[in-house]
């Protein structure tokens, strides 16, 4: 492919990078794009908090299972058959997401659409650095990187202004016409390239991935507030989990007929770094997550006030990232986590204290100051994470970054869902026992606006006190300076 890419003209590379662009921009602004029309879309489904919890967490779940398939997929099928394909999957699933009419439809459709969304990223790596020289590739990697971050930035707010003007189908909807946009300039502009001879494709792997993950973030869904020994099919969940795990690490070990690498965690640094990557993760989309709906629902905004107000948080998080990586190598990077650790506590802290709809400007400063913590975290950790791994182990142990990257956010709405739907049942029962209100259907809604309140109260407690308890893992990691770290890091982006 690099050779059949200087055929094509300046303009023509432009064209082709800004179609990449866009897809790369629609792809990220879908999975936050959407939490501001969850009220609407859960009222008119018929579902609550569990079917939007179901509607983020499919879509994160199908894109990480698709993430360690994208390099095979490739070197089987072609850059530009693949490209195309996963983007018209994207599309044409943000179509049926659109005219979906039952909480069972929108969950299958999104299913199908993270298939072809998470296959963009990597993808969109991997050409920009066949369209363009080595010497550019960390000036284009840059762009992109930042083009991923605007996505979730701009993604509430655009979804808060869709929602309020039409309805939240327009907000899967408008997908469509950006969409067929990026795939005729790919189509028309992507270099072709042929498919090259492949090790056959681990489908026993596949099944065991599909099965453990699928079955983990069942249970954990709908584990909160249930006694795990006491409910068979949490039990069948975890243990189907435990056996598709450990089926899995067996043959790694016996006869390496895996699709996933495990043997990159023993490098300290590296396993370090995942497990902050995946909390940070867990923490950070949750967070996003739950406060559109907390802006939507007890306090009464509406949407597009519910999206603005997490706007500052994006831009905020994307000038520390920048910042960050000016001096990652200058001082040391444990420093910068400890900070961070403490500002993602802190901010999570504060959105304790939203307890009407006069604390709006809480939810602007806690979950900035958050984003802030997050943001010294993510540079730094996928910085390091790959300084110390061998050079042919690095494309096996992104895939692995990423896939954990897409299960901690999947994992972190569907646990603190579960947790947030247990702590309101116990915040009415509470109230109720304690005289809250008469029983007329206005102080019903008061009694539920009250309990829903102190139960978002709860989980933001929870989870800031799990920003904290984490910290001590800072000293799982080596100590010392690498100065060409930043140069050689792999670039990774949370939407």
């Amino acid at each position: 492919m690099p050779a059949q890419s200087n055929l094509l003209t300046g303009s023509e590379r432009r064209w082709a990078t800004a179609a990449l662009m866009l897809a790369t921009a629609m792809q990220a602004a879908d999975a936050t794009i959407v939490n501001v029309a969850l009220p609407q879309l859960q009222r008119t489904l018929g579902g609550g908090i569990e079917l939007g919890a179901w509607v983020m967490t499919s879509y994160l779940v199908a894109a990480a299972i698709v993430v360690p398939l994208t390099g095979w997929l490739r070197r089987r099928f072609g850059t530009r058959r693949l490209y195309g394909a996963a983007l018209c999957l994207f599309v044409f699933a943000s179509l049926l997401c659109s005219l979906a009419q039952s909480a069972a439809a929108i969950i299958l459709f999104r299913i199908l659409q993270g298939a072809g969304g998470g296959v963009i990223p990597a993808l969109t790596q991997a050409v920009l650095h066949d369209l363009y020289p080595r010497e550019r590739h960390g000036r284009m990697l840059a762009i992109w990187g930042a083009v991923a971050m605007l996505g979730p930035i701009l993604g509430p707010a655009l979804g808060g202004v869709i929602t309020d003007l039409s309805s939240w189908r327009w907000v899967f909807a408008v997908n469509l016409p950006l969409g067929i946009v990026a795939m005729w300039r790919m189509h028309r502009l992507l270099p072709k390239a042929e498919a090259a001879a492949v090790a056959p494709f681990d489908i026993i792997g596949l099944l065991l991935l599909i099965a453990g993950i699928g079955a983990l973030q069942l249970g954990l869904q709908r584990g909160a507030g249930h006694a795990w020994l006491r409910t068979p099919e949490l039990v069948g969940e975890v243990s189907i989990a435990l056996i598709a795990f450990g089926v899995t690490a067996a043959r790694i070990r016996n006869s390496g007929l895996t699709m996933l690498r495990l043997d990159v965690f023993k490098d300290v640094n590296f396993a370090a770094a995942a497990f902050f990557n995946f909390v940070t993760s867990a923490l950070l989309f949750t967070t996003i997550v739950f406060l559109p709906a907390l802006a939507q629902g007890p306090l009464g905004y509406p949407a597009t006030i519910a999206g603005l107000t997490i706007v500052p948080r994006g831009v905020l998080m994307m000038l520390v990232v920048l910042a960050v990586g000016q001096v990652i190598g200058k001082i040391d990077f444990r420093i910068m986590l400890a900070v961070g650790s403490g500002l993602t506590g802190a901010g999570l802290a504060l959105l304790t204290l939203v307890q009407s709809p006069d604390d709006l400007s809480w939810i602007v400063v806690g979950s900035t100051v958050q984003a802030m913590g997050a943001g010294m975290i993510l540079m730094p950790i996928s910085t390091y994470a790959f300084t110390t791994l061998p050079v042919e182990m690095r494309t096996d142990a992104a895939g692995l970054y990423s896939l954990l990257r897409q299960l901690g956010c999947a994992c972190g709405v569907a646990v603190m869902s579960a947790v947030l739907q247990a702590k309101i049942s116990v915040q009415l029962v509470d109230l109720a026992a304690a005289g809250a209100g008469p029983g007329t259907p206005q102080s019903a809604a008061e009694l539920v606006n009250r309990a829903t309140l102190q139960a978002y109260a709860d989980s933001f407690k929870i989870m800031s006190i799990a920003a904290l308890v984490v910290m001590p893992g800072i000293l799982l990691f080596r100590a010392g300076r690498a100065g060409n770290a930043a140069k050689e890091a792999v670039p990774h982006t949370i939407e």
